[in-house]
């Protein structure tokens, strides 16, 4: 289980950085479709990622469009999800 939490870590760590240095908006563009692959371990994972960027980051440079997409992807894996994601 040790192995899987640190082979997470490392890409969620990752994304945080990039878009430290290319802004919050485009790593969010770019993971937010993610949320629609059948893999609910993935979905945390990029779920994990927008909420480290925007706590990281903030959201100054989401624009509406982005927001929207970004709540109806998140929407959209909820309903999908079959078991609880630990």
């Amino acid at each position: 289980m040790l192995l899987m939490c640190k082979c997470l870590v490392q890409p969620v760590d990752t994304a945080v950085e990039i878009a430290s240095k290319v802004g919050s908006s485009e790593i969010i563009n770019h993971v937010g479709d993610d949320l629609k692959e059948e893999k609910e371990q993935y979905h945390k994972m990029v779920i994990e990622t927008t909420e480290k960027i925007m706590g990281d980051l903030g959201a100054a440079d989401i624009d509406s469009r982005l927001e929207e997409q970004l709540i109806d992807d998140i929407l959209y894996a909820f309903q999908e999800q079959t078991t609880e994601v630990m």
